[in-house]
């Protein structure tokens, strides 16, 4: 008994202690509204919490509809122009430069005066020649005289037949002086000519590399007095692997293979030309084949030398139905896009691609135009989730024609 007295002290006492240290504790156990009160909050926080999880249920995709366009299939490459004509302009005789008549940079015209020589030699030399020619015309008509008298004397028996033989022997040789002396006339005339240098073709001129009283010579190496390289038209030269050799022999021998031009880190097409040369044999270094096109660059928008972006044409898929390459997924069963029905859920659907032309997939199968696409958004989707959808930003851009479109891509060699 006295246990357990000892024991029910110790008890009260304890209570005692724990009612001193925690008093709230008692008090909250002895307040039933408090507590109540308490539950119905947590319980509406629990309530609102769910009701929140539950209005987040659709997610927000980006959409865009498939299509159905011509696109054609392209080969982007780096490219170099080249001019078809670059003339450096030389003295064809040894003078002194007495005039120039341009200026660095200058755009000149077939024909137009560029230097002039000093040619008071040669113009003396034509005097002398003129004059000899001269000279032997007027002994002529005296060595033809003497021929006549000859022959007159001879049908009388008064000369003989040696007499006239040579009296014609000396007419003849003053003939053949004459001709001697207007060829050399002509000569004279054609070096004087070279003392006019003159454009020989039409086009802009670089840096002049001689003034007025420097002797040039005919003989002298180096760059010439100026170099004049023709603007228009200007040729592009890029390369391609061999592999893509048999897309492009192809592509040639249907029709006429086109070749666009951008600047770099533009996609604006600024000109286009014809492919009209394939090299005939392939670099074994490189393993590339250089190709060539004419660019008519009638505005003047390119320049020799300068790098391009070149994109060649080798076919075109007709009336294909293509979708931005941004919505196919790859997963264990192949590529896949998530669809969007009417009712704002979507569903996988599988596809077979038959060729991925810049940022645009050619679809084979598995969608048809119209279908709206995810393209934003599909990392959390699922079969059967609603979803929020909005149309792609760049939808405008998207939906340029096909030609503007694939002038803008690079493409797939198949």
């Amino acid at each position: 008994m006295k246990r357990i007295g000892l024991l029910i002290v110790v008890i009260a006492l304890v209570g005692i202690g724990l009612f001193l240290v925690y008093p709230e504790v008692f008090h909250r156990a002895s307040s039933p509204v408090a507590g109540a009160a308490s539950t119905s909050a947590e319980a509406g926080s629990a309530a609102k919490a769910g009701n929140s999880r539950k209005g987040a249920g659709a997610a927000s995709v980006v959409v865009a509809a498939a299509k159905s366009e011509d696109v054609p299939v392209t080969k982007t490459v780096v490219g170099t122009m080249e001019p078809i004509d670059t003339v450096a302009v030389k003295p064809q005789i040894d003078g002194v430069v007495v005039a120039t008549q341009v200026t660095d940079g200058q755009m000149v015209k077939t024909g137009d005066v560029l230097f002039r020589l000093d040619d008071r030699a040669i113009r003396a030399m034509i005097g002398k020649d003129q004059a000899q020619l001269a000279k032997d015309q007027a002994s002529l008509v005296a060595a033809n005289q003497d021929l006549a008298g000859a022959q007159d004397l001879l049908k009388r028996g008064v000369d003989t037949n040696q007499q006239v033989y040579q009296a014609e022997a000396v007419a003849k040789v003053l003939e053949a002086s004459i001709g001697m002396d207007k060829a050399q006339i002509e000569a004279d005339q054609v070096q004087l000519s070279y003392t006019t240098i003159t454009a020989p073709i039409d086009g802009r001129v670089g840096v002049i590399n001689t003034s007025v009283g420097n002797l040039v010579r005919s003989a002298d190496t180096g760059n010439g007095l100026l170099t004049i390289t023709r603007m228009a038209p200007l040729r592009v030269a890029f390369t391609l692997a061999e592999r893509d050799l048999p897309a492009v022999r192809a592509a040639v021998a249907q029709q006429p293979t086109s070749v666009a031009i951008k600047l770099p880190d533009s996609s604006d097409t600024i000109a286009t030309g014809t492919l009209n040369f394939i090299d005939s044999s392939v670099d074994t270094g490189s393993g590339t084949v250089v190709l060539k096109a004419d660019i008519a660059n009638a505005d003047g928008a390119l320049w020799p030398g300068q790098y391009v972006t070149a994109v060649l044409e080798l076919s075109v898929h007709k009336n294909a139905t293509t979708v931005p390459l941004v919505a196919v997924q790859q997963g264990n069963d192949g590529s896949f896009v998530f669809v969007v029905h009417p009712d704002k859920t979507v569903a996988k659907q599988m596809v077979t691609l038959t060729d991925t032309v810049g940022d645009t997939a050619v679809v084979a199968s598995g969608v048809l135009p119209g279908d709206q696409v995810v393209v934003d958004g599909q990392l959390h989707l699922q079969d059967g989730a609603p979803v929020q959808t909005s149309p792609r930003a760049d939808l405008a851009s998207s939906t340029a024609s096909p030609t503007q479109q694939a002038a803008n891509e690079t493409g797939t060699v198949k």
